[in-house]
């Protein structure tokens, strides 16, 4: 199975887990975020909880527990559109809600690669971790 088929089945894989989680934003086929130098970026992966009924549930909350080298993160409410994939939640694909997102700014001269950690908290007392990888152009 090619990397990029790997990467999108882990991703529906850790989203049905989540009970909730969604996608936007500009990510290359290995993972990895794309950014234009010195322009706030919202990263692909957001974060977002529907109950069974796909009504929204409180957005989760997060600290930044590594921040960018070269560069500055911004947590922020964005509309998403819900990504489940096969499990319990699949019939909330779709479905639009407030979703916890990341906006990621690099330094204005800087090119080449950067990175941060996340630790999310879902109303429930859920803790998940998140990685992003970021290609500055």
């Amino acid at each position: 199975m090619p990397i990029s088929e790997l990467t999108t089945l882990g991703l529906i894989l850790i989203c049905g887990a989540l009970g909730g989680c969604v996608t936007s934003g500009d990510r290359s086929a290995d993972g990895i975020d794309r950014a234009v130098a010195g322009e706030p970026t919202f990263m692909q992966q957001t974060y977002m909880t529907m109950d069974t009924r796909c009504r929204q549930v409180k957005r989760p909350t997060a600290v930044l527990t590594q921040k960018p080298q070269h560069g500055s993160v911004r947590m922020l409410t964005r509309k998403a559109t819900a990504v489940y994939g096969p499990g319990a939640y699949q019939h909330c694909d779709g479905k639009v809600g407030k979703a916890l997102a990341f906006e990621y700014t690099s330094a204005p001269d800087y090119r080449g690669r950067d990175s941060f950690e996340v630790r999310v908290r879902y109303s429930d007392g859920e803790i998940r971790h998140g990685r992003y990888e970021v290609d500055v152009r």
